[in-house]
């Protein structure tokens, strides 16, 4: 009896010896890899330009005449009209100058008359009645060079905007071009950002951008590309790209002299199916991903056509689907069909996760 208990004792060891083995040869076989799953990225081509806040229309306003300021009407941050008056010269001297200059045209005038008369009638000279003409000509030009000058004493807001600089009293003297007032229309700013030519040639006309203010952190502006400037500047080598700031009511003021980062994006490429570019395998010239079976115990070799590799990341064209799990790892080990334990998720460090 004890001979029979030993003999099946055994052979259950035996047994189960034989099954530790088989598990641990399966085991030992199935190759060890890291899984990563296909997913929908933006793998748009971004970059940011830092730039100054500024009014596209911006007009300086300068004396046309030296004189004495007596009236000034307008300061910074206050809006101004076409033709409003922002400031006066003194313009006494050149009134007393347009009187006697009135009456010495009358005179020109009265003589000339006379003298054309007398002409016509063969009682003057050619020469005499061309004096004459000449006289009246000359006193009529001074005139409204008088006229003029007076004029150029009211300075006037050429635009609708606003006073961003004043650069003058009641009392100052003022001589001929001294720039008195800069005015700036705030109904359109513009961002003038440098950008070198690699990334220029995705960059288009009317192309929307995003723009991040500095003063106002939590918050994002939109814009538009108004124009392309056609020579890069010879000191940088970078073109200038000009960009509307689009202003809304629900948002913040902005002003000339903000810091604005625009992001522009050149190679747009939203919403694409992607892997990591480490899952790619290259076979004969051919490039093949290697996509994990429901179970997780197989893989299977697929052909893929491949896109823009950007960021770590590659665009799958075609050959898989969105949710596809993927070997990103241990590749070379893999062929279509072998056994496989997914030992942990494929993450990468340095580049977009």
């Amino acid at each position: 009896m004890k001979k029979i208990f030993g003999t099946l004792l055994f052979s259950l060891l035996l047994l189960v010896s034989c099954s530790d083995d088989t598990a641990d040869t399966s085991s030992d076989s199935a190759t060890s890899i890291t899984s990563a799953q296909a997913e929908l990225r933006d793998l748009s081509d971004s970059f940011s330009v830092s730039s100054e806040v500024e009014a596209y229309t911006r007009v300086y306003i300068a004396s046309r005449m030296s004189g004495l300021i007596e009236e000034v009407h307008f300061e910074e941050g206050q809006h101004v009209n076409r033709g409003d008056l922002l400031a006066k010269l003194d313009v006494r001297q050149q009134q007393i100058e347009l009187r006697r200059a009135n009456a010495t045209l009358s005179e020109a005038r009265d003589a000339y008359e006379r003298t054309e008369q007398l002409y016509e009638r063969d009682a003057a000279t050619r020469a005499e009645y061309l004096t004459a003409q000449r006289d009246f000509e000359q006193a009529k030009s001074d005139v409204e060079l008088l006229e003029l000058m007076i004029n150029f004493g009211s300075i006037r807001a050429p635009i609708d905007a606003v006073v961003t600089s004043r650069l003058v009293e009641v009392g100052n003297n003022v001589s001929e071009n001294e720039r008195m007032f800069t005015l700036a229309d705030m109904d359109l700013l513009v961002a003038r950002p440098g950008v070198s030519e690699r990334n220029l040639s995705h960059l288009e006309e009317n192309q929307e951008v995003e723009i991040a203010l500095d003063v106002y952190p939590d918050r994002t502006f939109t814009g538009s590309i108004r124009r392309i400037f056609p020579e890069a500047d010879p000191t940088t080598r970078l073109f200038t790209v000009e960009v509307e700031i689009h202003q809304e009511e629900d948002k913040p003021t902005i002003r000339p002299g903000y810091l604005a980062r625009t992001k522009f994006t050149g190679d747009r490429r939203d919403d694409v199916l992607t892997v990591p570019s480490e899952a790619l395998a290259d076979r004969n010239g051919e490039t093949y991903l290697f996509v994990i079976n429901d179970d997780e115990t197989s893989v299977e070799m697929l052909s893929v056509e491949v896109g823009t590799q950007r960021g770590g990341y590659a665009e799958i064209i075609s050959g898989i689907e969105k949710g596809a799990k993927v070997a990103a790892s241990n590749l070379d080990a893999l062929d279509d069909g072998t056994s496989i334990q997914v030992v942990g998720s494929f993450r990468r460090y340095g580049f977009n996760n």
